[in-house]
């Protein structure tokens, strides 16, 4: 059975971009079948079960996409080569230590006595719809439980931000760039950026207690279509990271009075906050195998948000500032420590016995 830092390398080395995931999961599924498990498949996404005495089911899963690595990168982001104990390279820190450290938990697992179900899934998508993640919730139920491994360096997370996407239109009067000084005209893109200069780079929100303020941000702008012609509209679109108290809603009412001559809408409000109970014995099983004292509130996005009503936690080895950045990258000891944390974790909740 390959050791972790071993099946890091061979995901590294693998091109998982989100959509194109099948060389990846194939890998991951002959490394289960090989070591004796049974492995499910929900489209291109992997379950696995270690099953013990009755009890509750306790799910572990991450995703095996990523991004693209982008232009800034200095070594080749698929070499999968280690260097002074660390493993540079596309998807080591978001979120494949993630993944490995819960495939060695599953082998822990295997080998005690425990009362219920471990299960992971490895689900793909996760960057770009969260299509994994539901497939799987949908074809097998939800678990008691959940812990959904992205890079939080250990800190345990138990409230994750909802995710809103807004869009403003202005709407303009067109006519050819070449007549623009002499005719009527109205130019959309102006408008916009007129409006637009005066919002704040990052305009925030005050939460509730102990909760990361809601955010909004202006993300993208596109106007026009060809140079000769005065572009009739012009769209801007927000990323808005909601705690509660604040709604959708509420935002997209406040962003209107920013951007008077625009129509502001909600383009996408399915994806809600989320919080589990700070005494709930998942926060403290996770804080006690992470030696952390007090969990914490994350604005970043995962499929934590598809557990709706389900007690879930995102922790995991790595650090979420490394993301999608050039040079991603993780260390060893980082990964050996996601591999204690999942199995201990486990091993509390299931009551695991050697």
């Amino acid at each position: 059975m390959l050791m972790p830092q071993e099946l890091l390398t061979a995901l590294v080395a693998t091109p998982s971009f989100s959509g194109d995931e099948d060389a990846v999961v194939e890998l991951l599924a002959t490394r289960f079948t090989r070591a004796g498990f049974t492995v499910q498949r929900f489209g291109k996404n992997l379950v696995v079960d270690v099953v013990g005495e009755p009890g509750p089911m306790l799910m572990f899963a991450s995703h095996v996409d990523t991004v693209p690595a982008g232009q800034a990168w200095t070594q080749d982001p698929f070499s999968g080569h280690w260097e002074n104990d660390r493993l540079v390279g596309l998807g080591a820190n978001d979120a494949g230590a993630s993944v490995v450290a819960m495939c060695a938990a599953v082998d822990y697992m295997a080998q005690l006595k425990f009362a219920g179900t471990l299960r992971l899934a490895l689900v793909v998508e996760e960057e770009t719809s969260n299509a994994g993640m539901a497939q799987v919730l949908g074809s097998v139920g939800m678990p008691d439980m959940a812990v959904i491994g992205e890079p939080t360096g250990l800190q345990v997370v138990r409230i994750q931000a909802g995710l809103a996407i807004l869009q403003a239109t202005w709407h303009g009067l067109s006519c050819h760039a070449a007549h623009a000084g002499k005719v009527k005209n109205r130019n959309a893109l102006l408008s916009a950026c007129r409006e637009l200069a005066q919002l704040p780079e990052c305009q925030s929100f005050e939460a509730g207690p102990g909760l990361a303020p809601t955010t909004l941000v202006p993300a993208i702008l596109q106007a026009g279509d060809r140079h000769n012609r005065v572009p009739v509209h012009a769209v801007a679109t927000f990323d808005v990271r909601l705690t509660p108290p604040h709604s959708a809603q509420q935002i997209s009412a406040w962003l209107q009075t920013q951007l008077p001559t625009a129509d502001v809408e909600i383009k996408s409000d399915r994806l809600h906050p989320i919080e589990t109970g700070a005494n709930h014995r998942l926060v403290v099983a996770a804080l006690k195998a992470a030696n952390r004292e007090e969990a914490i509130a994350s604005n970043t996005m995962s499929d934590m948000a598809l557990l709706q009503g389900v007690p879930a936690i995102k922790c995991g080895p790595g650090e979420t500032s490394r993301s999608h950045t050039p040079d991603e990258f993780i260390t060893s000891a980082e990964l050996l420590q996601g591999v204690a944390f999942y199995s201990q974790l486990a091993s509390q909740l299931l009551q695991g016995e050697s």
